[in-house]
């Protein structure tokens, strides 16, 4: 099989010039209260390319552009089981810290974890396949699929959905995507050229140690903050970006930081209408200030109002059109150039994968301690905060290439993140 490359999976490849920046892969963490099966996991994912294709594929570059090439990869390539030892922190960094080459690699790792009481899998997924939501879809039709071989039922035929953005404007007539393309200029995905001189970024030595740090917020925690926005008309979403803003305000001495956070294009694809694992989201900047004598409820505000503002209408949609525009009129030689001049890396940047769906992501039953989905590893000064949201359990991830100090500077902002969500006594 050899497919043409769809507009995303170009853009998303081009990122790899810069993976010293933005290491372009998704990871997932999930502690098992009981043993995989390691080989029911092996055929599920073999199953599972008969969706995902792709993740069997390697992308190829040539001079007519890039594009999918079947390699035959299967389950027996992805899946590695590794004894975890006496230090499983460690193993875990040692896996997220592998990278993939995705000329001659399958797109997908998973690790096994073996460890006394339970296992813990480690999956690391290339963002040419998909974005953080799409992980978490593929994650599900793997759960599936591993559930009924291990209750001896072959699972049914798995169905192939188109990727691509043909879903995305299913509901959209010709004379909206006219409007939308003439739309005023929009920040996005495509171009930070506003960040150029982002404000407030505190420049540290740096390091070659990678750290994963993370911090989870209990359910009482993060039903605290949730009421607490809910009654500010904002949402849980609001809330975290507010409180990294404070944190990160607090700690910088910056009065103001410009942060981006990823949108979720799904919710423009008309209800019934079926779309493949793949990339639908866009980026929105907010403008956070951070007065000293402000409130935690008054900058929930200010990122509620900037957030609605992005939400409302379709005009976020203009940076797909534009790119797809841009791929179909331009010799893929020229679309590197393309991404060099109009692409900067925000210094700090937000993303939330939401929730994940304890009942659609069922290992036969087996029962998970803990799950979160992080993303890239950031050299500092890069910093990276994401969040997902597991049996109403919030963890916040940040992974770095840096030093000591470093780590204690991130971890400093979870603190005070944490501290200012336990003195809301009133929720």
């Amino acid at each position: 099989m050899t497919n043409k490359a769809e507009p995303y999976d170009i853009w998303f490849y081009l990122t790899y010039l810069w993976k010293e920046i933005n290491d372009p892969l998704i990871r997932c963490r999930i502690d098992f209260d009981g043993p995989v099966d390691e080989d029911a996991l092996k055929r599920a994912v073999t199953l599972s390319l008969n969706t995902v294709p792709v993740i069997g594929c390697s992308f190829e570059c040539h001079s007519r552009g890039p594009r999918w090439v079947n390699k035959n990869f299967t389950g027996e390539d992805i899946v590695r089981v590794i004894e975890s030892g006496i230090d499983l922190e460690s193993r875990v960094i040692q896996c997220f810290t592998v990278g993939i080459t995705v000329e001659t690699e399958p797109l997908l790792r998973i690790y096994i974890l073996r460890r006394a009481g339970g296992d813990t899998l480690c999956a690391v997924i290339s963002h040419i396949v998909c974005d953080g939501a799409g992980f978490k879809q593929y994650l599900y039709l793997l759960s599936d699929i591993y559930t009924e071989l291990k209750n001896g039922r072959e699972p049914p035929a798995q169905s192939y959905y188109r990727r691509g953005i043909k879903p995305l404007f299913a509901g959209v007539s010709l004379k909206e995507k006219i409007k939308i393309q003439r739309s005023r200029s929009y920040i996005n995905a495509y171009s930070y050229s506003n960040m150029k001189y982002q404000r407030g970024v505190d420049f540290r030595d740096g390091g070659a140690e990678a750290y994963m740090l993370r911090r989870t917020l209990s359910k009482e925690s993060f039903y605290r903050i949730k009421r607490f926005a809910k009654m500010r008309n904002a949402t849980i979403n609001d809330s975290l970006m507010a409180l990294f803003a404070r944190a990160f305000c607090k700690n910088t001495g910056a009065e103001s930081i410009e942060l981006p956070s990823t949108m979720d294009l799904r919710k423009f694809v008309p209800q019934g209408v079926k779309y493949g694992v793949s990339n639908y989201t866009s980026n929105c900047v907010c403008d956070i200030s951070v007065q000293p004598n402000d409130t935690l409820g008054q900058t929930i505000t200010r990122v509620s109002e900037q957030m609605r503002v992005h939400k409302s209408g379709k005009d976020i949609l203009k940076s797909v059109l534009d790119w797809n525009l841009t791929v179909s009129l331009t010799p893929y030689r020229l679309l590197k150039r393309i991404y060099e001049d109009n692409t900067i890396h925000p210094i700090v940047s937000f993303t939330n994968f939401g929730i994940i769906n304890s009942e659609l992501l069922n290992f036969d039953n087996t029962a998970i301690n803990s799950i979160y989905i992080t993303v890239s590893i950031k050299p500092r000064p890069y910093l990276l905060l994401s969040a997902s949201t597991f049996n109403d359990a919030c963890t916040l991830s940040s992974n770095i290439y840096g030093s000591r100090n470093d780590k204690i500077f991130i971890d400093k902002l979870f603190d005070d993140i944490c501290s200012e969500i336990s003195s809301l006594t009133d929720y």
